[in-house]
């Protein structure tokens, strides 16, 4: 028995509908209200039980054949022939990203419980889904149009979610700031894919535009160098309007007033799904030129500007701060830039000793994500006087009136620092290792610049050690007359908990993550994806899989 096109989407379907259920039951009676983070949580779980323990069943029954990958509405999917029949089994990529969506989603909505006022909870809960829904679907794109929707569908929800988050002016000028400069971005993607439409004369990121692509970025295709021109800026265009959703150089300006507006919650929900997606789709418009860095001077050089910047502006903005949001804010554009570097290392790669680059990647938002969440969670748990908790001098005496929560803010700090042995350091060693691999493989000039670029990651990657270390200080050791207090949220301190307990585990086996990244990595990078047979079109497939 085979699924149907229909439960191919099953995940993405649950998660969308509640947060149209949960919109609609928001404008009920305020006990329905109370209600909606338990219906968004039961999606979320049924979403993960789906994509966990139903679709491997059915992968197990279709373990026999080679793997053959279709594309059905803008979805990239792979199938195995079983019996003159087709058996849908997801990409190990869009596994990844589904399940890390979905186990994040969880840890957010816990965050973000008591976050929204009553009457708004509908709107809130409802947007957060419709956030998961997106990222969920970033996975398995397979086509620029569906690749700009799912990023929007990521987006336009986080504009309102920051609006939300509180009830202070603060939060409405993060909003309206974070909205412009997103409809910006929105429309310089756009602008870029419609370049890489002209270049390939198609929308389709499958191997026939990655073939036209790549011919035009080589100057063998038709057209000579009006081809060349016109395939560079799609690509410089394109990847520069997503460096918004990465929050990386030059599209950064607008975090530190957005995360330091928005609720603490909420600010580390930004941290993640924004980051993920971006990075999703940086890697498939990677992936579209045949990671062919190291022969295009142009694309390699942009990347380099982009990391090196990134890591430079984020650590020396961050080390300026005192209050804690903006300082995290601004690590998280350093961190934007320890990512770039990671695909960098590979687009270049040659059979790295230290694994691919976008495995390492994947690992490695997943880790600051986590760290990053169980940080915000703390501040947002923290009370001075009745107000919340915001700057480095707050947390002083911490460890005094409440030493488990001083000690996982500590341990959230360490990891982003990348203090062995914590997950964070792993995270930095694949990076930069796997940079430095690439530049083992590459010519000159190009091998100088990969190390300049480590150099570069390690040296910027030792000044946010200093305000990291700061924080720490002030928690464990530093005095205060007045030590904050807990403010009566137990769903704080829960994901805080959860947050902390995770980064234990991935400090303890840290391979089984990196493992699952690198596996889902090659979704992407397929070259003999261009080979397999496929049925003549999804409708034949549709009728097949009946």
């Amino acid at each position: 028995m085979y699924a149907s096109p229909f439960n191919l989407l099953a995940p993405e379907l649950i998660v969308g509908i509640a947060g149209c259920v949960v919109l609609v039951l928001g404008a009920g009676k305020e006990s329905m209200r109370r209600i909606l983070p338990w219906i968004s949580l039961a999606a979320l779980v049924l979403a993960i039980i789906f994509v966990k323990f139903l679709n491997p069943a059915a992968a197990d029954a279709m373990s026999d054949g080679d793997p053959q990958w279709m594309t059905i509405g803008g979805l990239d999917y792979q199938y195995r022939s079983v019996d003159g029949g087709w058996g849908p089994l997801l990409g190990p990529l869009a596994d990844f990203v589904r399940i890390s969506a979905l186990i994040f989603g969880v840890l957010i909505l816990i965050v973000n419980w008591a976050t929204p006022r009553l009457e708004e909870a509908g709107e809130f809960f409802s947007m957060m889904l419709f956030m998961i829904c997106g990222l969920m679907m970033m996975g398995a794109a397979n086509d620029l149009i569906v690749l700009f929707m799912a990023i929007e569908l990521v987006s336009v929800p986080s504009y309102i979610i920051v609006a939300l988050s509180r009830s202070n002016s603060r939060a409405l000028e993060s909003a309206t700031k974070y909205f412009y400069l997103g409809a910006f971005a929105a429309a310089l993607t756009a602008y870029g894919m419609s370049f890489l439409y002209g270049a390939t004369g198609t929308t389709s990121l499958g191997p026939e535009a990655m073939e036209r692509l790549r011919q035009a970025l080589t100057g063998v295709a038709p057209g000579g160098a009006l081809a060349y021109g016109v395939a560079m800026v799609g690509v410089t265009l394109t990847i520069t309007g997503l460096l918004f959703k990465l929050a990386a150089f030059p599209l950064h300006f607008y975090v530190a007033d957005v995360y330091e507006g928005a609720a603490s919650g909420v600010a580390g929900m930004l941290g993640f799904v924004p980051k993920l997606a971006g990075l999703m789709a940086i890697t498939k418009v990677l992936a579209l030129t045949g990671w062919l860095t190291l022969s295009h001077p142009g694309l390699f050089y942009t990347l380099w500007v982009v990391a090196a910047f990134s890591a430079i502006v984020g650590n020396v903005l961050a080390f300026l701060q005192t209050n804690v949001k903006r300082m995290l804010a601004y690590s998280g554009v350093a961190h934007a830039g320890y990512m770039v570097v990671g695909l960098m290392a590979g687009a270049g790669k040659q059979g790295a000793v230290f694994g691919d680059g976008p495995g390492a990647v994947l690992y490695y938002v997943m880790i600051y994500g986590i760290a990053n969440l169980g940080a915000f969670a703390i501040l947002g748990l923290l009370r001075r006087r009745g107000q919340a908790c915001e700057t480095v001098q707050d947390l002083a005496g911490l460890l005094k009136r409440s030493p488990g929560i001083a000690l996982l803010m500590a341990l959230a700090m360490f990891t982003l620092m990348g203090m062995p042995p914590t997950p964070g350091f792993w995270g930095k060693f694949w990076l930069f290792g796997g940079a430095l691999s690439a530049a083992s493989e590459a010519a000159e000039p190009f091998r100088s610049w990969y190390i300049a670029l480590v150099i570069i990651s390690v040296v910027t990657a030792a000044i946010g050690a200093a305000y990291y270390l700061r924080v720490i200080a002030a928690c464990l050791l530093a005095e205060s007359d007045e030590p904050a207090d807990l403010a009566p949220r137990e769903s704080l301190y829960m994901g805080a908990v959860l947050c902390g307990f995770l980064i234990i585990v991935f400090m303890l086996v840290p391979k089984t993550l990196l493992s699952a990244g690198s596996d889902a990595s090659r979704g992407v990078m397929r070259p003999e994806v261009a080979h397999v047979e496929k049925p003549e079109n999804a409708a034949q497939l549709a009728s097949d899989l009946e």
